[in-house]
């Protein structure tokens, strides 16, 4: 789950923040993140591209 600041912006539509959302997502799934951890890597991607909304980012990870 995450705020509409983490994927649309002044670069970044909202379809395209929600593909790139759910790529890292699944990277980090691939990659044995833990939910912290990707968390943190989304949220990075959302600051690299200059979002002034608020971020928030929820992660679950069942085990």
């Amino acid at each position: 789950m995450l705020t509409d600041g983490v994927v649309e912006g002044p670069r970044l539509t909202l379809d395209s923040g929600l593909e790139r959302a759910g790529a890292l997502a699944a990277e980090a799934l691939h990659d044995g993140l833990s939910a912290d951890a990707t968390a943190e890597r989304i949220l990075d991607a959302a600051v690299a591209v200059d979002h002034l909304d608020d971020v928030a980012v929820l992660v679950i990870r069942r085990t």
